[in-house]
């Protein structure tokens, strides 16, 4: 309880910053000397930088980023580029939507492509700076640095880590939150934005499939995610109409990808499983219009 709770006072707020920094920079030296620690530091960091941005006055942020930022690019300026500073900035973002109630998804989404788009835009910086190319170093650890389609790969694995740090990072935040009383904003109305939401997601999966094949991917994690919460949110007092329509979505799913997947140009036969959002959502929206009209039917009756 002492660790998760509000900061007042200069000394509080500077004395809990500096044991964040603290345990960033010990996890970016530990994993100097033991690189495997890495993929440990990445799902860290914006944890760390989440809670401070929460628990501490907003004002003192940017002095636990620059000492963090400081410290940590001179025991490895690459790492730092690529790892802490997307973190450190995505955490505050983080922190600072819980502050003003977001919805959880939009929460995540939102992060999740910031912190996306920051390390995405630090790989040519690292690459200037170190001669590193980080990606192909991740790659040849799995053995994938000559993957024909490693552009494809390179995409989705810097979103899917993205992805899952600020998952992580919403779980631990939301467990801890809770245990104070205070809650995320689940509000349930407006699931038309969420249908809009995915719609658009899926028009620009399509777009740049055409446009630039490797973000259609990103497009593809967002359409899911976005169906998914909606899943989350349904009328469960129709729980078996809805299970029906769901195994009817799932098995229509697979064989549509398994007809069609063959027959697409390599290696976009993934996106195909886009119809798993496209069909969610139509069912929504028509589950929706029927509940409303029955509901309807029977307040005038």
């Amino acid at each position: 309880m002492g660790l998760f709770k509000k900061r007042e006072s200069i000394i509080q707020n500077m004395a809990y910053m500096g044991i964040m920094a603290a345990i960033n920079v010990i996890f970016v030296l530990l994993t100097y000397f033991i690189p495997f620690l890495l993929f440990l530091l990445i799902f860290l960091l914006p944890l760390c930088s989440a809670i401070i941005s929460y628990y501490c006055k907003k004002i003192y942020f940017p002095i636990y980023f620059l000492v963090v930022t400081a410290i940590c690019i001179v025991i490895d300026p690459s790492d730092t580029l690529f790892y802490v500073i997307p973190s450190l900035i995505t955490g505050f973002i983080f922190g600072l939507f819980i502050s003003v109630k977001l919805k959880p998804v939009f929460i995540v989404v939102i992060a999740a492509i910031i912190q996306f788009g920051i390390t995405f835009l630090t790989l040519p910086l690292v690459k200037a700076m170190t001669g590193r190319d980080i990606i192909v170093d991740i790659a040849t650890i799995f053995n994938l640095k000559d993957y024909v389609y490693l552009d494809y790969l390179k995409l989705s694995f810097i979103f899917f880590i993205a992805l899952v740090q600020i998952i992580i990072t919403y779980m631990v935040m939301q467990s801890e939150l809770s245990k104070l009383g205070l809650e995320f904003n689940e509000a349930k109305n407006k699931e038309w934005v969420i249908d809009v939401l995915t719609l658009s997601s899926l028009a620009l999966l399509t777009l740049f499939s055409f446009v630039y094949p490797p973000l259609s991917y990103i497009f593809l994690f967002l359409a899911l995610i976005f169906s998914f919460d909606r899943l989350a949110f349904l009328d469960l007092s129709h729980f078996k109409i809805y299970l029906i329509e769901l195994g009817v979505i799932v098995l229509g799913s697979i064989f549509f990808v398994a007809g069609l997947y063959s027959i697409i140009q390599k290696p976009l036969g993934l996106l195909l499983f886009g119809i798993i959002p496209l069909l969610l959502s139509i069912a929504c929206i028509i589950n929706k219009c029927l509940l409303s009209k029955r509901n309807k039917g029977t307040i005038n009756s």
